[in-house]
């Protein structure tokens, strides 16, 4: 069966040393340079369109993964995605929400 799913990642990385902030900066460059989007900061996601590709994904995102810090990742199905309530603030989801 056919399933778009959404691969949600969170992240709180260290930024006490010069090493920790090019650690959290590498990583958030490899999130964007590799189709992420920013939901919220330290909150990334990724549509993500089967198994094999969430299994190449999970496998990229351990590769890059800086040593120190706590990083994870939530997969849901792109409908469950689409019902995420604002509660408070504006929807910066509408672009991609209309363009899957």
């Amino acid at each position: 069966m056919f399933r778009i799913m959404r691969l949600i990642v969170m992240f709180d990385l260290p930024t006490v040393t010069s090493t920790d902030l090019e650690n959290y900066r590498k990583f958030r460059k490899f999130l964007i340079e590799n189709g992420y989007s920013m939901m919220q900061y330290s909150v990334y996601s990724k549509i993500i369109l089967n198994r094999t590709v969430l299994n190449f994904q999970m496998k990229k995102l351990r590769d890059n993964a800086p040593k120190n810090g706590y990083i994870e990742a939530l997969i849901v199905t792109e409908k469950q995605y689409a019902n995420i309530e604002i509660i408070v603030g504006e929807d910066q989801r509408s672009y991609q929400l209309h363009s899957t």
